[in-house]
């Protein structure tokens, strides 16, 4: 047994021959570095067993949680089991994309020095935008889900600025590697506090009308974890119960834990999580502007993963679409949870069609074109109620919210198996 050290600084023997410990470290550092970049378990199954088989062993088995890897490698009739655990675990759609571009160009046979050579270069990488483009990102999508929200002008802007200044902090702090369930706190009372005087002080010198209240439950969106959410799903959907169980009850976790902290500052401060005063307008633009909306947010939460620009874009462009059908239906009388099975499934094989095209990683633009679906401003409505005492409403919204979140990864899930025959059988990568 051996724990793998941090890809950016582990090294490859210099002199020393690929033996089967040094093989099998290459391609358990390349699984590592694929964990810690928010990557879904079946792929990072598919990579090692890709990069064991150009390093020349005989067979790469693995067992992938959210946070371990389990591999057994063999080699001329002997084998060596290791466990691998990446020093922390996010999203980095930049270096996920990088790295799978690399498995995918593999040559026929390669040595484990330039694995670890490779590896070290794209972690190396710093983030692909700054702190104020990477807090105003999160603002922005944040606006656009208060607007799809039925949000107003006022409910916006301050949203914007809430947002922006929560994800200031909630970035330095990760990049200190604090714990994420302590930074979901502090970073959801901070916003929270924000929107509350941003709103309050205002009003207070009567510049402001009442009725702007609603907004501030959208102003911590940028804080549901929408890529281990999806990607949870899509584990158990191929029978990766470990990674999704273990995905899923992070995701939970996290949102928890920012609905606990926006409910304190709420009661605090006296906001309550009432909708915002819709405009009424045409149907053609109403469709139009969400469909703004929706590029908005879905680019905003890219660069918040760390997306390259053209990737953002694609991610953006994927779900303007699908969310503008999911929007018709849901107009003409659909279920939401059936307005969003079908737009999901619209997103994994339009996703499919681009990266083909790219040699990218699929999940680093479906799983971004659907985090606007995800019903966060209906999980932290219920846990308020919840806590109000307004049992019937809070269990007919937390039902509401968890069939759209089943029925976004299943639509994903349907994509894939349509599009994938690896992902039509059950056979392990080797």
């Amino acid at each position: 047994m051996h724990r793998e050290p941090d890809p950016a600084t582990a090294t490859s023997p210099i002199g020393v021959p690929d033996s089967l410990t040094v093989r099998s470290e290459a391609a358990a550092a390349v699984g590592a570095a694929l964990l810690a970049g928010g990557m879904a378990s079946f792929r990072v199954k598919t990579a090692m067993a890709i990069v064991a088989k150009a390093l020349g062993l005989d067979s790469f088995i693995s067992i992938v949680s959210f946070t371990d890897i389990t591999a057994t490698a063999t080699l001329n009739g002997r084998y060596r089991t290791r466990i691998t655990q990446p020093d922390h675990v996010g999203v980095n759609v930049d270096h996920i994309a990088r790295i799978h571009r690399m498995v995918e160009m593999l040559p026929e046979r390669v040595d484990a020095t330039e694995i670890f050579e490779r590896l070290v270069m794209i972690a190396a990488r710093p983030p692909l935008y700054g702190a104020v483009v990477n807090a105003l990102a999160a603002g922005l999508a944040c606006a656009a889900f208060s607007f799809l929200n039925h949000g107003g002008l006022v409910e916006m802007a301050c949203v914007l600025l809430a947002a922006t200044i929560g994800q200031a902090l909630r970035r330095v702090l990760q990049h200190r590697h604090w714990n994420h369930l302590l930074v979901t706190v502090i970073a959801a009372t901070l916003t929270s506090a924000v929107y509350a005087l941003a709103v309050g002080i205002p009003t207070a010198l009567g510049a402001l009308g009442p009725g702007h209240q609603g907004g501030y439950l959208a102003a911590v969106l940028f804080l549901v974890p929408g890529f281990p959410m999806i990607t949870g799903i899509l584990d158990i959907v191929r029978s990766d119960f470990s990674a999704g169980i273990a995905r899923l009850t992070y995701s939970a976790m996290i949102v928890l834990a920012a609905a606990a902290s926006v409910w304190t500052v709420g009661v605090v401060a006296g906001l309550e999580p009432a909708a915002s005063s819709a405009t009424t307008m045409p149907f053609p633009l109403e469709l139009a502007l969400r469909a703004v909306a929706t590029f908005v947010g879905v680019l905003g939460f890219a660069i918040i993963f760390n997306s390259p620009l053209k990737i953002a874009l694609g991610a953006a462009g994927v779900s303007l679409v699908a969310n503008s059908l999911r929007f018709t239906m849901t107009h003409t009388g659909a279920p939401v949870q059936l307005a969003t099975l079908g737009a999901t499934v619209l997103v994994g094989l339009l996703a499919y069609l681009v990266a083909r095209r790219t040699r990218i990683p699929r999940t680093s633009i479906s799983v971004p074109a659907v985090v606007i679906m995800i019903p966060g401003f209906t999980l932290y409505t219920a846990f308020t109620l919840m806590n109000s005492g307004d049992m019937n409403g809070a269990l007919m919204l937390a039902q509401e919210a968890l069939q759209v979140i089943l029925a976004a990864g299943f639509g994903l899930a349907l994509a894939h198996l349509a599009t994938s025959s690896t992902w039509r059988r059950v056979a392990q990568p080797r």
